[in-house]
């Protein structure tokens, strides 16, 4: 079990050049590393600095309240962060190291020590840091601090490869990396509910009371994370012997924690991998075509016609239908567009919902405020999903210009599937600001102003997708699924942001075909204005549509070439 030091500076020297090296290879992944460490030294550098200033001018036990919020805080976004997006050690590949003549603890200590250099461990320092700061009261209780801290980020540090060792299988399937996507952009989208639940209203003064009250500290105590702050609080109030006492318990549950952690990582290492779930599969697969063949051999099941054509076949072409379903089907199954849904759902809660968290806030617009506020919702909506339709498809653009399909058709049946969406929001928008406002007389013009904007918006998400289409990446897992990367370029993202400008410009008389006759109390305008506003938006869309259809099929190269690259 002996540790020695030059095999723990080769392995540090070699995370380094992984890491220096990835980035030479993929110059668009340092880019994107700059951005999370400008993002995490800003939220983490606030969180030690507000930290700093409660340990030193709040008075007991208000600061020692915040110190146990702090370090169980810690750990437990520590715990999460391999769940929803980061593994820490991705430069030590384990299974490569295990060929190496290492020791269990020079193993360990080298896992430990490349996490100095991943960009979520900087922001855990600070805000250790500050613990250190913040409590130094003297020499002594600051060198007891930072030992306390150290032995403090070993266990935190431990817990989280402990927590992903074990859950690494789990991760790794494409049904929780669905579902991290999902949560991570339900969390991005739901801060204000979450802050407005928290502190709004009078419950930040209620926080503030028992944190004078000590209400925390009974129940985080018996956390590790409690374990250490209880040793740096007993040494502030000289009670060096229950402090260090303390101090032994972390380092002993720490060291249970790395053995534990290389106790899974081994047994992983040794173990046979099964494939258990693949003949599942395969033999569920074998089931289904038995099924089919089956179904198949029954008498005129192979030359079943449909009797007749329905109505709506009548209306809409099965091509346009066919694109639309399909397109409904990948909104439900590509958790990717689900995220990208879930932000606009998030808003409709904020608008609707906020007020009620904070009974003191008043609402903007009066009684009529949601039904006015309805429509804007539903365009952000459609925008979101369609401004760049043609991407959104990825590889499969490329099947799709191969069936005979007119252009127009498939702009279409892609506008069809995202307006079945947004009626849907839109009718439940306009129910529930009925309900809380009853301004029953402003349904109907709220309805056909809304549905003439979302003809505008689709026209220009057209228009967008045909001349300005963008790169979407693969789906990926947890925070990396839910933001920008470099790939999609700064340019596109200026070009995107002008379409969405350009699309609410045009948008303006739609909105003073409402806004005005209201304001001035001339309701009587709205016989007039409505069905113009109508007609405005469903011209708008039908010759945006058919101007820009034509140009698919001469700029199909450059649109494959934009939406299809590797």
């Amino acid at each position: 079990m002996a540790i020695h030091a030059d095999k723990l500076r080769w392995l540090f020297w070699l995370r380094w050049k992984t890491l220096t090296r990835g980035f030479s290879r993929r110059p668009a992944s340092l880019v994107g590393a700059i951005v999370l460490l400008l993002i995490v030294l800003w939220g983490a550098g606030t969180i030690a600095v507000v930290t700093f200033l409660a340990y030193r001018n709040l008075t007991p036990p208000a600061n020692s309240e915040v110190l146990y919020l702090v370090l169980a805080g810690v750990l437990l976004i520590w715990i999460m962060l391999p769940l929803l997006e980061f593994t820490s050690n991705e430069g030590l590949d384990v299974s490569k190291l295990a060929l190496f003549p290492l020791t269990r603890a020079e193993l360990m200590a080298s896992l430990l020590f490349s996490t100095l250099l991943d960009i979520p461990t900087i922001g855990l320092v600070l805000v250790l840091a500050a613990v250190i700061a913040g409590w130094a009261v003297s020499v002594p209780v600051a060198i007891l601090a930072f030992f306390t801290m150290l032995i403090f980020y070993v266990l935190v540090v431990g817990v989280s490869q402990l927590v992903l060792a074990l859950f690494m299988s789990t991760l790794q399937s494409r049904r929780f990396r669905d579902l991290s996507i999902i949560i991570v952009a339900v969390f991005a989208s739901s801060c204000y509910l979450v802050e407005q639940f928290v502190f709004g209203g009078g419950r930040f003064l209620h926080f503030t009371q028992s944190l004078q009250s000590g209400s925390y500290s009974p129940y985080l105590q018996w956390l590790p994370s409690g374990v250490a702050a209880r040793s740096i609080l007993m040494a502030t109030q000289g009670n060096w012997g229950a402090s260090l006492a303390w101090l032994g318990l972390l380092l002993v549950i720490s060291v249970v924690v790395l053995y534990l952690w290389q106790l899974v990582l081994e047994r992983s290492l040794s173990s046979p991998e099964v494939s258990g779930s693949a003949r599942v599969r395969n033999r569920r697969r074998q089931q289904a075509g038995t099924l089919a063949v089956s179904a198949g051999a029954r008498p005129g099941s192979a030359n079943a016609q449909p009797a007749g054509v329905s109505t709506w076949g009548r209306i809409v072409s099965p091509q346009v239908s066919a694109i639309a379903l399909k397109d409904l089907k990948y909104y439900w199954r590509d958790p990717q567009l689900k995220a990208r849904m879930l932000p606009a759902l998030i808003y409709v809660i904020i608008f609707l919902v906020g007020p009620l968290l904070n009974p003191n806030s008043s609402r903007i617009g009066g009684s009529a405020y949601t039904l006015f506020i309805a429509p804007l919702l539903v365009f952000l909506f459609l925008a979101t999903l369609s401004l760049n339709t043609l991407g959104l498809e990825r590889d499969s653009l490329t099947t799709l210009f191969l069936f005979p399909v007119a252009p127009q058709r498939i702009l279409w049946g892609k506008n069809l599937a995202v307006f079945a969406l947004g009626i849907v929001e839109f009718l439940v928008l306009i129910a529930v600001g009925v309900f809380l406002s009853h301004a029953w007389n402003l349904v109907l013009p709220v309805l056909v102003v809304g549905l003439a904007g979302m003809g505008v918006t689709l026209g220009c998400a057209n228009f967008t997708s045909v001349y300005f289409p963008q790169y979407e990446r693969p789906m990926q897992r947890g925070f990396r699924a839910t933001g920008q990367t470099s790939q999609s370029g700064c340019l596109r993202s200026v070009l995107a942001l002008a379409m969405l400008a350009a699309t609410a410009i045009l948008l303006i008389p739609v909105a003073l075909a409402l806004a005005l006759p209201y304001y001035f109390q001339a309701e009587w305008i709205w016989n007039i204005t409505i069905p113009l506003s109508l007609v405005y938006g469903v011209a708008f869309h039908q010759v945006v549509t058919l101007l820009v259809a034509p140009r698919i099929l001469e700029r199909a190269p450059e649109i494959l070439a934009v939406t299809t690259r590797e």
